[in-house]
C-alpha cells in the first residue's frame, strides 16, 4: 500500500502541475481581445488549479495516500516539489519559461519544503476516527471556503477587464461552494460514525 501510495503521490503532483501549466497558455486572440469568452474560461480554470487550496490539498492528499506520519510528512514535501519541478521544467522545455523564471520562483520551492511536511501530516491524521481526525479532514474544505475572501475574489477592481472580473467571481464561488459541501459531508459522516456505538477507530497512524 505504501509503495502504491508513493506512486499515486507522483502522479497526482504531475497532473496538477501539467493542468496548471496548460491553464496559463494564452492564444493570440485572447491577447488581442478577440476571444474574451475563452479568456474568461481559461482564467477561471487557472485560478482554480493554481489556488492555494488546490496545492495545499495536493500535500494533504499525499499524506493521506502514504498514511504513516513520518512518510506522510515527507510525501507532502515531495508532492509539492515534484509539482513545482514538473510545472517549470515542462514549461521551460516548451519555451514558456527561462532561467530567470526559475530564479524568480525559488520562493515556491522553499515554501514547498516548509509547508509540505505539516500538510502531509494533516493527511495522515485525517485517517483517525477521533476529533483530531475530524479536524484534519476539515482543513482543505475550510481553506476552500476562506480563500476567496482572503485573496479578494469578490472585490476585484472594476477597472480590470470583464474576463478577469468574471473569472474571479466564478472561481471564488466554485471554491466556496466546494468548501461548504465538503465540510457538510465530512461533518455528517462524523456524526454517523459517532452514532454507531460499537464502531472501532479505523486509523493506523
Amino acid at each position: 500500500m505504501t509503495r502504491r501510495g508513493w506512486g499515486l503521490v507522483v502522479v497526482a503532483a504531475s497532473v496538477l502541475a501539467l493542468v496548471s501549466l496548460a491553464s496559463n497558455v494564452t492564444t493570440a486572440g485572447q491577447l488581442e481581445g478577440r476571444a474574451d469568452t475563452l479568456l474568461a474560461s481559461r482564467l477561471t480554470l487557472s485560478q482554480l488549479v493554481n489556488a492555494g487550496t488546490a496545492w495545499a490539498g495536493l500535500a494533504v492528499l499525499s499524506g493521506w495516500l502514504v498514511r504513516r506520519p513520518a512518510p506522510a510528512a515527507a510525501a507532502g514535501v515531495v508532492a509539492l516539489l515534484t509539482a513545482c519541478v514538473v510545472h517549470y521544467g515542462v514549461g521551460a522545455a516548451f519555451g514558456m519559461f527561462d532561467r530567470g523564471d526559475w530564479a524568480a520562483n525559488l520562493f515556491w520551492l522553499a515554501a514547498a519544503v516548509v509547508v509540505g511536511g505539516p500538510l502531509g501530516l494533516v493527511g495522515a491524521i485525517a485517517h483517525r476516527a477521533d476529533p483530531w481526525g475530524l479536524a484534519a479532514r476539515l482543513v482543505v474544505p475550510l481553506g476552500a471556503m476562506l480563500e476567496p475572501f482572503v485573496v479578494g475574489r469578490f472585490t476585484t477592481p472594476a477597472i480590470l477587464p470583464w474576463p478577469n472580473r468574471v473569472a474571479d467571481v466564478v472561481s471564488g464561488l466554485v471554491l466556496m461552494v466546494a468548501g461548504v459541501v465538503g465540510c457538510a459531508r465530512i461533518l455528517v459522516a462524523g456524526r454517523r460514525r459517532t452514532a454507531m456505538p460499537g464502531q472501532r477507530p479505523t486509523a493506523d497512524v
